[in-house]
C-alpha cells in the first residue's frame, strides 16, 4: 500500500487538516439583499437567506457551503440592487410625469 497524504480540504497548503482558509468568512452581501427586497421582494428575501447562511456556515465548519452561499448571495444580491435601483429611477420618472402633467392642469384654470 502507498502512502496517502492526509486531506487538506482544498485550501490551500497552509490550512491545517480541517481548518478554515487564511482570510476569514466570505463576503455576505447583507447590504445589497436587504436593499433589494425593496425591488424586488422574491429575489431580495431569497438572496437575504443566502446572505444570513454565510457566516454560520463558516462558524460550523462548513467552508465550502459558506463559499457557496456567498456566491449565491452576491449574484441574487446584483439582481436585487440593479431592481432597486431601477423601480427607484421609475418612481421618479413617475412622479416627475404626475407633476408636470396635474401642474399643466391646475396652472391653466
Amino acid at each position: 500500500m502507498s502512502y496517502q497524504p492526509p486531506h487538506t480540504g482544498g485550501y490551500g497548503p497552509g490550512a491545517p487538516y480541517g481548518g478554515p482558509p487564511a482570510g476569514g468568512p466570505p463576503k455576505n452581501y447583507l447590504v445589497h439583499n436587504i436593499l433589494g427586497i425593496f425591488g424586488c421582494t422574491i429575489i431580495g428575501v431569497i438572496g437575504l437567506v443566502f446572505s444570513l447562511q454565510v457566516n454560520s456556515k463558516w462558524e460550523a465548519g462548513d467552508y465550502a457551503g459558506a463559499e457557496s452561499a456567498a456566491q449565491t448571495a452576491k449574484v441574487l444580491g446584483i439582481i436585487g440592487l440593479v431592481s432597486f435601483i431601477l423601480a427607484a429611477v421609475l418612481l421618479v420618472i413617475y412622479v416627475l410625469i404626475f407633476v408636470v402633467a396635474f401642474g399643466a392642469a391646475f396652472a391653466s384654470m
